[in-house]
């Protein structure tokens, strides 16, 4: 085993033990911690056994194992910067409606969205 194999699993250990933890503390939903928990255990699969990657990106029609790997990083990273976008735009208009409603006086019904 090599010593960047040890630091990883150490340190994906470490990230598995904080969502486990975020779960229990009610400070994750289930979902939420279970995606990352896959994603824990996926990367350490991937660390400790990299011809794998190399086997589905040969079947993905993909190079090498390591295209594969950056190649979905990257889409998981546009999905979670949209998601934030969109959270972004959902509060930025819920809170113009609150300060509106604070400053006319008058609270109006939630948007349906």
């Amino acid at each position: 085993m090599t010593t960047f194999q040890i630091s990883a699993f150490v340190f994906l250990g470490l990230a598995l033990a904080a969502t486990i933890s975020f779960r229990l503390r009610r400070q994750a939903s289930f979902r939420v911690a279970f995606a990352w928990s896959l994603l824990w255990i996926g990367a350490a699969v991937a660390i400790a056994w990299p011809q794998i990657t190399v086997r589905v990106a040969h079947f993905l029609g993909i190079a090498r194992g390591a295209d594969l790997v950056f190649y979905l990083a990257i889409l998981g990273m546009f999905v979670g910067f949209f998601a934030v976008y969109v959270r972004f735009r959902r509060m930025e208009s819920e809170m113009t409606r609150i300060v509106r409603e604070l400053a006319l006086g008058t609270p109006k019904e939630p948007d349906p969205d």
